[in-house]
């Protein structure tokens, strides 16, 4: 770094001369300007965030060096003592484990991947034990059911509209309703006159009640009227049931064990109700006697 002889300023490289006495900048001849270089010469680049990371590589390693030596221990021990028949859903169930957990590393470190990856290791586990006497007899049943609590756990966490999901649920439980009877009597035999129609109840209760609450002035909606709300739109379903199964089950329709909770439904609703009026006429004197 140069100097200028007359005034001291600290003279930038190459000038010529000094920017503040204008004094002639001259080099010895035995000083050789040269550019300085940066500490890195070459750019750095951003720091890779993607990818899978070593520990999450010796991570794999060891659970599938793991699972082989597992399923070569199982298939030569149950071989070697004549229940070679038996190796299956062991083995099976070692190696759907091991992808599962490889597929989980593999994957964003999110709720909403690896609860997704789990739920379906667990549905393919289940069927493929379910086939391993070449034949499904109760998985149906048990596979159908991840979809449902993936739409209960899973879906809120995601970025589907809430207003899509209740829809969705009831979809959902009808379908596996519908597994569950075929499943079980090999057609559809209770699904159409008894769980069509309380699910249909449900759905009505649901709505009327929804739009009781969301449609009265005032934007919030009291935590007990919403207790109260469900308790109603839940006996009243239970009601239901009673009523078509005992037409199904007898040929006529009553109600057996269900008369107790639908009084109970009925007396809610009135007490609702009577909430509801009590506020409404409160808030009418009120407003009346305030415009006066």
């Amino acid at each position: 770094m140069a100097y200028c002889v007359q005034c001291g300023v600290k003279l930038a490289e190459g000038v010529p001369v000094c920017p503040l006495c204008n004094t002639p900048v001259v080099l010895p001849p035995t000083m050789v300007e040269q550019q300085s270089e940066p500490l890195f010469p070459k750019p750095l680049g951003q720091p890779k965030t993607g990818g899978v990371t070593k520990v999450r590589k010796g991570i794999i390693e060891l659970t599938v060096s793991l699972a082989v030596v597992s399923i070569l221990a199982v298939g030569l021990s149950l071989g070697l003592s004549g229940l070679g028949r038996y190796t299956f859903i062991p083995t099976f169930s070692i190696a759907m484990a091991t992808t599962t957990l490889v597929v989980s590393l593999l994957s964003k470190p999110t709720y909403v991947r690896q609860a997704t990856i789990a739920l379906i290791g667990i549905g393919l586990l289940v069927i493929g034990i379910d086939l391993g006497d070449l034949s499904l007899s109760w998985s149906p049943i048990a596979a159908m059911a991840l979809p449902v609590l993936w739409i209960v756990a899973v879906a809120p966490a995601t970025a589907m509209k809430r207003q899509r999901i209740l829809p969705l649920l009831i979809f959902a439980v009808l379908l596996y309703l519908l597994v569950i009877n075929l499943t079980v009597s090999g057609e559809l035999t209770w699904f159409w006159p008894v769980a069509l129609p309380t699910v249909v109840v449900f759905i009505l209760l649901a709505i009327l009640l929804i739009l009781f609450l969301t449609k009265r002035k005032g934007s919030i909606i009291p935590l007990a009227d919403v207790v109260l709300a469900t308790m109603v739109v839940l006996f009243g379903s239970i009601s239901a049931l009673d009523l078509f199964l005992t037409g199904y089950q007898r040929g006529f329709f009553a109600l057996r064990w269900s008369t107790s909770l639908l009084w109970t439904a009925l007396v809610v609703l009135l007490f609702l109700l009577a909430i509801t009026c009590s506020r409404r006429l409160r808030r009418y004197f009120t407003s009346h006697v305030n415009h006066t």
